[in-house]
Formats: C-alpha cells, sequence, structure tokens
C-alpha cells in the first residue's frame, strides 16, 4: 500500500481540527478554566508549563500556551470527524466564555 493511501486512512482514523492560534488575554488563565471545565471527564491529563493535553474515551485535545496572549487548539477524535467539530465548537465557545469573565 502507498504511503498517501496509509496518510489517508490514518487522517480518517483520528479526525483533527488541526492547529487553531486564538488571541487571549491571558493564557494562563484560559488553561486553569479548561483545566477546572474538562478535569472530572478525562482519562488523563498533563498540565505542563506549556499548556494542558487531556484525553476522553472517544476525543482529546491539546491547548498549548504559545506566549502571555496566545494560545494553540487542537482537537481530534477517534473516527468521527463531525464529533471532533462539535468539541472543537465547544472547546472555542468555552475559550470565549473565560475571555468574557476577564
Amino acid at each position: 500500500m502507498k504511503s498517501s493511501m496509509l496518510l489517508v486512512e490514518r487522517i480518517g482514523l483520528f479526525p483533527s481540527s488541526g492547529n487553531i492560534h486564538i488571541d487571549v488575554n491571558n493564557s494562563t488563565r484560559v488553561v486553569e478554566r479548561m483545566q477546572v471545565l474538562y478535569a472530572n471527564n478525562s482519562l488523563d491529563f498533563d498540565e505542563t508549563g506549556s499548556g494542558l493535553s487531556m484525553v476522553f474515551a472517544d476525543w482529546r485535545f491539546k491547548l498549548q500556551v504559545s506566549n502571555p496572549l496566545s494560545v494553540c487548539l487542537c482537537v481530534e477524535s477517534r473516527g468521527d470527524s463531525h464529533f471532533m467539530q462539535a468539541k472543537t465548537a465547544e472547546l472555542l465557545a468555552n475559550i470565549s466564555c473565560t475571555e468574557e469573565r476577564l
């Protein structure tokens, strides 16, 4: 099987939002808020100095701090692009709500 076919197959198995760069007022506050909102339902999470990664049964996300005023979000699901799009929209809305509270 050609490598391009394998790549297409892998993309279908794990649809991704790609990297979404978001300007924020306080990246630390955004990461803290996402951890509070999603920690109870996560199977695993990793909070490092550079952001937050959370894993769930059917999806995962990574929120990286680019600088104090910017974050980068990437969402992946297990074989369901519609679910990935819904979770991406949900996370973006929660990030926006966090920004409004500042």
